[in-house]
């Protein structure tokens, strides 16, 4: 019993679900004593689909497949079992056999074998009772795998989508749109080969194509299947165009060379269909030895395509590309500007005006101000204009809005609604033409899609400011204890709030708890779920200040809130004095401790599945300690991981900047980090940095008075002795640390007693900082009047490596540098 219950205490760690497969191989074996290991999965009809193994080949393990395990499997001598004979034959030649059935859900999933090759193996009746049990631990693992690997299939899909819909219309609608769509295909699929069909005949309706062509391809075989031609009539590709509904098959109709003629296996096949038109037909195929697709995949393919199919139909307009720009405005005036340059572009035009005129202005000229003016192409300012462009702009304005304007040979101008009154957009052709009745009718239609645009912006803009107000009350603490730095950035525009948060909160006892979490999605629905999540987290925090038991607390809070399934999270509880650290992880990225010596540990203990999935579950919690001049980094997953690259490459990449920036100060470290990390194009996902560094800086404020040199004395000797400063040197600290405390009392109060004295002390990993401050001004040294006085400063350079005094109108700074080892 206590080497079952070791084996499996690590099954259910991870919720990858090929490596809980692996762990459960593993794990029988060393449960067993047992050489050989596979788990063969079936798929509902009672084929094989796929298997793990330890200590045999492939085709062994395959072959132990087609053994029929029943309730189950067990041989003594497989010599004298006429099915499982060959394995008396195998090199290693096996003697002893046992296999298990695994039912998950009350469905076969599939069947766990183990076998050995030395001549007096048996297995044993504990063993096979053992083994039976292991098999109902590791349904109940495959089953929590499972569902996290649906709701992160779910979120990869859904992610896709949105990219489809705003990054197709950067390309062009014949080839890198095509593309785009059929290499996310494949790799959301995991799949082995996609190919993306199109009409032969562009904007026909669906009822008129006859011909598919295969456009785009991703996968095995390019060159093969790159311009195939497939019937729509008597092919499968061509009946879901027709019908519009996506389906899983493992045969096709009408062969598509170099695809369906490769060999036989699942594959699914989506419509892209908007407005009644056939835009293309998307095919994936896995390979044969992968799992099916199951009838799940076909609500998430059926949304991912449904999205490539109207932006596909959305690019296909050239008018269109002013939405693209204007997407991706934040603000009123950045909308003015992509527009003007768009228009320029568009037209080729040597400059464009946009000028906003506020609201209320009469129909002369005002003369209340300039009104605001962006001009590209050529740069101007309202008084550089003429008089004469100035009086036709403001006609312009008080004339009819969204009504063309070209009395002037290769111009145009158009007026229409702002936000704030009245935008008037003016364009100034390259060469003297007459601006054609086809150039008026798209700026119509141009000015029609700003003007929305640009309430859609003000609108958003003000929803941003009263989100990131929400954000701000609910993310976390503006606040921050000595030591600690955060950054947060959102994915979300243009709201920029989302469902990743961060809390410091300071325990009754002394201590700090510290929360870093990832609820699932962005906008403003993910920050609501968030605001209650951490604020139950912080109440259970307070109430109980165990990491363990806060998660294990949320667990049944987020199985009972809409939209936290799943939300992951990270929980500490840090001894600012001793560096001792206590931390629980539900499903959340490890946190990395970085030592003095550039050293470096993921801290992966105390980790489970994420919240709301299992009422149950144990929380455990693992032990750690931050020494001195170590650094700690809590983060969410948009901070490291990235789509192509395994997420412990982030993580090696994150921790990496902390050990090159060691001797840099918290905040400027966090920044750097935050620079370095960022993909080329941003980050696609929220993020949340929290760093620590021990000890956290010392900060005394205290009153400008002799009988404060001894307690201040104390609470510097204390900080350096948590900072590990040598005795000789944190001697030699507060020898001049008290010199210059003395003078500031003796010097710079004496005038103002009443005065404050601020004492700072901040340890990097090779040099310690200490900055004595006053508000008052040193009397100059006068040692000739006394040979006993005014050796402060000089005694302070004997002992310290460097020293700084700045004397302002404000008070006097002291620093003092002293490097250590």
């Amino acid at each position: 019993m206590e080497k079952f219950a070791q084996v499996i205490a690590g099954i259910g760690s991870d919720l990858d679900l090929g490596v809980t497969l692996h762990r459960i191989v593993k794990a029988a074996m060393e449960l067993t004593d047992a050489r050989c290991g596979a788990l063969v999965i079936r798929a509902s009809d009672g084929t094989l689909v796929s298997d793990v193994h330890a200590g045999i080949d492939d085709r062994t393990a395959r072959r132990l497949g087609d053994l029929p395990v029943g309730e189950s499997l067990r041989v003594e001598d497989v010599s004298a079992h006429p099915q499982a004979a060959w394995l008396h034959e195998h090199d290693p030649r096996m003697r002893a056999l046992l296999g298990i059935p695994i039912t998950v859900q009350a469905a076969h999933f599939g069947d766990l074998y183990l076998a050995d090759d030395r001549p007096d193996s048996v297995f044993s009746d504990s063993q096979e009772r053992a083994v039976r049990a292991l098999a109902s631990v590791a349904a109940a693992a495959i089953d929590n795998a499972r569902v996290f690997e649906r709701e992160r299939e779910s979120a990869r899909w859904a992610k896709a989508s949105r990219e489809i819909t705003t990054a197709v219309l950067s390309g062009d609608p014949q080839t890198g749109p095509l593309q785009l769509i059929v290499n996310l295909a494949l790799q959301l699929a995991g799949a082995e080969q996609a190919i993306l069909l199109v009409p032969s005949e562009s904007n026909l309706p669906a009822q008129e194509v006859n011909t598919l062509v295969v456009a785009a391809t991703a996968g095995r075989y390019p060159a093969e299947v790159i311009g195939g031609h497939v019937p729509v009539d008597g092919s499968t590709a061509g009946a879901v165009a027709r019908r519009g509904i996506p389906l899983i098959t493992d045969s096709f109709e009408y062969p598509i060379e170099g695809f369906t003629d490769v060999s036989e296996r699942s594959a699914i096949v989506m419509p892209l269909i908007a407005d009644d038109a056939v835009l293309g037909v998307i095919a994936v195929a896995r390979n044969p030895r992968q799992q099916p697709f199951s009838s799940d995949y076909l609500e998430l393919v059926s949304d991912f395509a449904r999205h490539a199919a109207i932006a596909l139909a959305l690019a296909a307009n050239r008018e269109l590309a002013l939405s693209q720009q204007l997407a991706q405005a934040d603000t009123v005036e950045s909308a003015v500007r992509a527009a003007a340059e768009e228009l320029r572009r568009l037209w080729r035009a040597r400059s464009v005006l946009a000028v906003t005129f506020p609201a209320g202005e009469s129909s002369a000229e005002s003369t209340s101000g300039a009104p605001d003016l962006v001009s590209v192409g050529e740069p101007a300012n309202w008084d550089d204009l003429s008089s004469e462009t100035r009086q036709m702009l403001v006609s312009l304005r008080d004339g009819d809005l969204l009504a063309p304007n070209t009395a002037w040979l290769g111009t145009a101008g158009i007026a229409l609604p702002h936000p704030e009154g009245v935008l008037v957009v003016w364009i100034r052709l390259a060469e003297r033409r007459p601006f054609a009745l086809e150039d008026q009718t798209l700026l119509t239609v141009l000015a029609v899609r700003l003007g929305q645009s640009l309430q859609r912006v003000h609108q958003a803009d003000q929803e941003r400011e009263t989100a990131l107000a929400l954000q701000h009350a609910i993310l976390g603490p503006a606040d921050l204890p000595p030591g600690f730095a955060v950054r947060y950035q959102a994915a979300s525009r243009p709201l920029q709030v989302g469902g990743d948060w961060y809390d410091i909160v300071g325990l009754a006892d002394g201590r700090i708890a510290l929360v870093v979490g990832d609820c699932v999605g962005h906008g403003l629905a993910a920050a609501a779920v968030m605001g209650q999540v951490r604020s139950a987290c912080r109440a259970l925090l307070l109430d109980h200040p165990s990491p363990g038991a806060a998660l294990a607390g949320l667990d049944r809070f987020a199985a009972r809130l809409p939209g936290a399934h799943c939300t992951t999270a990270v929980c500490a509880v840090l001894n600012p004095d001793t560096g001792e650290l206590v931390y629980s992880s539900a499903g959340h990225p490890p946190p990395i401790l970085v030592y003095a010596d550039g050293t470096t540990r993921t801290l992966e203990d105390g980790h489970t599945i994420p919240l709301g999935l299992r009422l149950d579950r144990h929380r455990p919690e693992a032990h750690a300690t931050v020494p001195a001049r170590a650094t700690l980094l809590l983060y969410t997953d948009g901070l490291v991981e990235r789509r192509g690259s395994a997420l412990d490459q982030g993580i090696a990449r994150a921790a990496a900047l902390i050990k090159g920036g060691r001797d840099c100060r918290l905040d400027d470290l966090a920044k750097q980090m935050m620079s370095d990390l960022a993909p080329s194009g941003g980050y696609q996902d929220d993020v949340v940095l929290l760093l620590y560094r021990h000890p956290a800086p010392l900060e005394l404020d205290f009153p400008a008075h002799v009988s404060q040199l001894a307690p201040s004395r104390a609470a510097l000797r204390a900080w350096l002795n948590r900072a590990r400063v040598a005795p000789d040197q944190a001697h030699d600290m507060l020898v001049a640390a008290g010199e210059a405390v003395a003078n500031a009392i003796e010097h710079g109060h004496r005038n103002s007693p009443e005065g404050v004295i601020s004492l700072r002390a901040t340890a990097l990993v090779h040099q310690v900082r200490l900055t004595i401050a006053d508000n008052g001004s040193w009397k100059p040294p006068q040692p000739a009047a006394d040979a006993h006085r005014g050796r402060g400063i000089a005694l302070m350079r004997a002992l310290m490596h460097d020293i700084a005094i700045r004397t302002e109108a404000a008070g006097t700074t002291v620093d003092l540098f002293a490097r250590i080892t």
